[in-house]
């Protein structure tokens, strides 16, 4: 008869942290936007705006309220899994064999290429910032103040999404040589991101400069959707 305890430790925490991963891709593809729409303001937000189910496109059609609620679930998405494995090793009861950004790595997969739509999604701006945020997070403020100035600037998200994505590779590099070991909480905003963490930012923010071709182009051609109104 097959037992657990025929499985030696090192497999046992490899097949954990391979379903951890499993779970992550599952939560990052919920799409929130189509879901949140569909059950609280009985719309379909694909059939509007940009038909995009991500918190943009939410915010524009669904307001402000039931937006920001899409925008801050795809923001967990991207922080859940880490989350538990965090509390897993600081509790003593599971260590991760792999770099906890492997799990953030997952989600975002998940919702740009959703197993509930077909595998296609959103653009992986509001996930991945969750990611950062758990990760390093003088990076995500970085990035979150040069989204802000950009888009109060612009008015188009698209712009600043692109230019947040950009700080972040900066700002992950740059704490990569200059950061700090985090030795406690404070120290942790300013810890030094590891090379594997790096790449992922850089993965990540080419990622989403592909899934924006279509809105530089509108861009380009004066019809991208802004939120500032035009005079």
């Amino acid at each position: 008869m097959f037992l657990l305890s025929d499985i030696n430790t090192e497999a046992l925490n490899a097949i954990i942290a391979i379903g951890l991963m499993v779970l992550s891709y599952i939560i990052g593809s919920i799409p929130f936007g189509l879901v949140v729409g569909k059950a609280l303001a009985h719309k379909d937000i694909r059939q509007y705006g940009s038909g995009n189910v991500g918190s943009t496109n939410a915010i524009r059609v669904l307001g402000k309220k039931l937006g920001f609620f899409v925008f801050f679930l795809d923001v967990f998405k991207g922080m859940a899994i880490i989350i538990l494995v965090k509390i897993l090793h600081q509790n003593g009861i599971w260590n991760s064999p792999v770099e906890e950004l492997w799990y953030g790595a997952f989600a975002i997969i998940g919702h740009t290429f959703s197993i509930f739509l077909g595998f296609k999604g959103g653009k992986a701006v509001a996930t991945s910032l969750g990611v950062v945020l758990i990760t390093s997070p003088l990076t995500a403020i970085a990035c979150l103040i040069v989204f802000g100035i950009i888009v109060l600037a612009t008015g188009y998200v698209s712009l600043g999404s692109t230019f947040a994505a950009l700080t972040v590779v900066t700002v992950g590099w740059l704490l990569h040589f200059v950061g700090i070991e985090p030795l406690n909480f404070l120290e942790y905003f300013i810890g030094k991101t590891t090379v594997s963490l790096c790449v992922l930012f850089t993965c990540a923010t080419i990622l989403i400069l592909l899934r924006h071709i279509k809105n530089y182009k509108r861009l380009l051609n004066g019809t991208e959707n802004s939120f500032k109104k035009k005079k």
